[in-house]
């Protein structure tokens, strides 16, 4: 700190060179002009001292006898001295400095740690929403209220904090820890069938098992009773409990017509580019392609120097014409296009269940193609129902 100071205020290194340099130094001191850095040589005496100071000294060192010589000057009078005929570097200097004071009060950098179901983008829209994001203002922003909003708002999570430290905000987010289902263990029911089906296994641990393995069954059909008869003909009712696997059939009906309309590329690619500069896109190209349907692929290239990210960047669409074409359907390419529509059902809406079969009728109609679907597949079927006692 001292250091810094005598730099800011700017200092001179002399020697003195004479009969009573040490004279010298004492009439300095004894007038409160400060010296450091003292050096005896074989035939002068080397210092330090602020140039204020050294300007009142040559009155002393005449009457000392000694002679006064300035080796080197040091400081920011001497550095502004030195470039006062280059005005364009000084106030360059000054708005660099100006610049990174400014940048250092905004958020350039935001981490977030402790997500496991909640994503990143998501968390990321969420501190959005309550003003924390890449280019934010820090003085405008209560990190405090920013937590407990998130945490009013997703039940998902349990605890959070922001801690800024310069531009870089780091998140930390522990989930909530969803409570177990407790069965109710207490209450008496029966285990039934949800669906139609042929009965492949019972797995019962509770309760007393009403039909075997390979007979059918149909949906709402008791299957395991929560009343039990002991030996001695006495009834008492149990939390029946137990697992039913079936094989269940289900069908679905999809159709196409002989003519569809797709939209095919035309080979005709424009590129266009925007600046972005906190969160407002500057086009820097302008114009678009020659047809109406586009399908557009938008990419952020964001500045990333030094491993910081910057609330600036290019972004870059590429735009690729599409042609509207319509297409006749024969009935390879019907049935092929059918089928597909019928895996996504399987994939999406039999999830739950193993198929273990299918069956595709592919039939022709007046005005397109039908396909009908047969899945066969093997699940549990098995579900509890509540025994109500009447007290009358």
């Amino acid at each position: 700190m001292l250091r810094l100071l005598r730099w800011l205020r700017g200092y001179v290194r002399f020697t003195v060179s004479g009969k009573y340099p040490e004279r010298f130094i004492n009439i300095t001191l004894r007038n409160q002009l400060r010296i450091w850095d003292a050096v005896r040589r074989e035939d002068s005496l080397s210092a330090c001292m602020y140039m204020r100071d050294y300007l009142h000294i040559r009155r002393y060192a005449r009457g000392s006898g000694v002679k006064l010589r300035v080796c080197e000057r040091r400081g920011l009078p001497t550095l502004l001295q030195r470039y006062s005929d280059r005005v364009g570097l000084v106030i360059g200097a000054a708005a660099f400095g100006m610049t990174v004071f400014i940048m250092s009060l905004f958020i350039w950098t935001i981490e977030i740690t402790g997500t496991e179901s909640i994503s990143e983008s998501e968390m990321r829209a969420m501190l959005a929403e309550n003003g924390i994001y890449v280019g934010a203002f820090k003085p405008a922003v209560d990190y405090q209220s920013v937590s407990r909003a998130i945490m009013l708002d997703d039940t998902r999570v349990g605890w959070m904090a922001v801690n800024v430290t310069g531009s870089y905000a780091s998140v930390e987010i522990k989930e909530q820890t969803p409570s177990p289902e407790m069965d109710d263990v207490y209450s008496p029911c029966n285990v039934k069938a949800r669906r139609d089906g042929r009965i492949l296994r019972i797995d019962a641990e509770e309760g007393k098992t009403l039909l075997k393995e390979g007979s059918g069954v149909v949906g709402g059909q008791l299957v395991v009773s929560g009343v039990m008869e002991d030996m001695l003909g006495g009834v008492r009712l149990v939390h029946a409990k137990a697992s039913v696997i079936a094989e269940t059939d289900y069908h679905a009906d999809f159709s196409i017509p002989r003519e569809i309309v797709t939209y095919v590329p035309t080979g005709e690619i424009k590129k266009r580019y925007s600046a972005e500069l906190f969160g407002l896109k500057i086009p820097l190209t302008l114009g678009g392609v020659s047809t109406v349907d586009v399908l557009s692929d938008e990419r952020e290239e964001a500045a990333v120097p030094l491993s910081v990210q910057l609330p600036a960047g290019i972004v870059s669409r590429t735009l690729y014409a599409l042609e509207r074409e319509e297409v006749s359907l024969n009935d390879n390419s019907a049935k092929e296009l059918l089928i597909r529509e019928a895996q996504l059902y399987e994939v999406f809406s039999r999830a739950d269940c193993t198929v273990t079969k299918r069956d595709y009728r592919f039939s022709q109609t007046g005005d397109g193609y039908e396909l009908t679907a047969g899945f066969t597949c093997k699940e549990d079927v098995a579900y509890q129902e509540k025994i109500y006692m009447d007290d009358n």
